[in-house]
């Protein structure tokens, strides 16, 4: 399996972490992600937790990108990023039923599958000792 994460490892924090910086268009365009990208109605009361959730997700996604070029910071960026992307995919699913939730359904594949790459990354650490 370390063969595997080492072969993997990079590819799988650039383009998780790109994907994952573009929840940054809900802070920067609130109104127009989440009508266009959750399809969902906009609320402006909402605007500053929209807001605010896409640079805390974006912000992650940035970190994602880095921690590709900078090794020591893979376990703690890893750490954060599979437990925020775990609840998401929980949210979405314990929510499934309800017609907000649908929105949220790529991400929260897109999230799913970082979340076992990060788990098989967890168990590799173990096979190294």
């Amino acid at each position: 399996m370390q063969w595997f994460i080492d072969k993997t490892l990079k590819p799988v924090l650039i383009i998780g972490g790109l994907g994952t910086t573009a929840a940054m268009a809900y802070a920067l365009a609130p109104q127009f992600a989440v009508e266009n990208i959750a399809n969902l109605g906009f609320r402006q009361e909402y605007t500053i937790f929209v807001q605010h959730w896409g640079m805390m997700v974006g912000l992650i996604g940035l970190m994602m990108v880095a921690a590709a070029f900078k090794p020591a910071w893979v376990l703690p960026i890893m750490i954060y990023a599979s437990l925020e992307k775990a609840f998401i995919v929980y949210l979405a699913v314990s929510n499934a039923s309800s017609s907000y939730s649908e929105g949220f359904w790529a991400p929260a594949i897109m999230d799913g599958i970082i979340v076992v790459y990060s788990l098989l990354y967890f168990w590799s650490l173990r096979e190294e000792q």
